[in-house]
């Protein structure tokens, strides 16, 4: 008698200890990245837009709310752009024209910057972000590869996300500590991270170059805009840029200056960073 309560306790131990191994929630690690080339910005809620625009599309003020991603620490550059030129047959020889390496790669259309992150995000064997046919792009929000970030994005990285100081610029209110543009380039575009990051460790968010990001532009979309995680218009004709770039004047080369672009639109003025999503 005394063993077979023993056995009927042991099964009953087994099964209590097989139901806590089943109901045990399953703990889903982010996928691993290169934190030398890229920063997470946490997520959280911002102000975007300005009281005081530089032109009226950059206004009014709204509150958003943005969830974690990861974002290239620099714009893409001469050194990266050339093994995604060399592996696809594609023609940078008018691109380098200050020089390349380290140089921010510019030159670049809305097309070649999703083609990148699709070519970047086979190379780690993740699943592409864009469904590219010809001139058409539809982006896969279930995938895990790299991808352009949005605008809403973009503006509460440059202002630091959630450790942002409230600086006029990515990471100062001086713009010659963070930033190249005409007071100070020369006339000429730079190589990358040679001013000061802003809070995140993000560097030229502000001057060097125009930057692509994922939207679709319409002047009057800060009035519509969604709160949580917003896109960008549904469609359109032109892309949004951002950030000013190494010949525009001070009042371009900050936080919340918006600027647009046909999506093949290119100039040695243009680039573009990568983001991947946090999953």
């Amino acid at each position: 008698m005394q063993k077979y309560f023993l056995f009927i306790l042991f099964i009953c131990v087994s099964i209590n200890i097989t139901s806590a191994q089943k109901s045990k929630p399953t703990t889903v690690k982010s996928a691993s990245i290169d934190t030398s080339k890229f920063v997470l910005v946490e997520g959280g809620t911002y102000k975007m837009g300005s009281d005081k625009p530089v032109e009226p599309h950059e206004a009014p003020v709204h509150e958003v709310t943005i969830k974690s991603f990861y974002l290239a620490k620099t714009e893409v550059t001469f050194n990266e752009l050339d093994k995604f030129c060399n592996e696809t047959k594609r023609d940078t020889s008018n691109a380098g024209l200050w020089g390349r390496g380290k140089q921010a790669a510019m030159n670049l259309t809305w097309l070649d910057a999703v083609a990148y992150c699709n070519w970047l995000s086979e190379k780690e064997k993740l699943s592409k972000c864009y469904l590219i046919s010809g001139t058409e792009v539809k982006y896969l929000d279930t995938a895990k590869g790299y991808r352009l970030p949005t605008e809403a994005e973009w503006e509460f990285a440059a202002r630091g996300g959630n450790k942002s100081k409230g600086t006029f610029f990515a990471g100062s209110d001086v713009i010659n500590e963070v930033a190249w543009f005409k007071g100070n380039s020369n006339d000429s575009p730079h190589l990358v991270a040679q001013k000061k990051p802003n809070e995140l460790g993000l560097f030229d968010m502000n001057g060097n170059m125009w930057e692509w990001v994922w939207d679709w532009y319409a002047g009057d979309y800060y009035k519509t805009s969604p709160s949580a995680n917003p896109t960008g218009a549904e469609t359109g004709n032109y892309r949004v840029m951002r950030g000013g770039a190494f010949y525009n004047d001070g009042t371009y080369a900050n936080v919340y200056t918006r600027q647009n672009a046909g999506p093949s639109f290119k100039q040695n003025s243009v680039g573009f960073r990568v983001a991947r999503t946090y999953w």
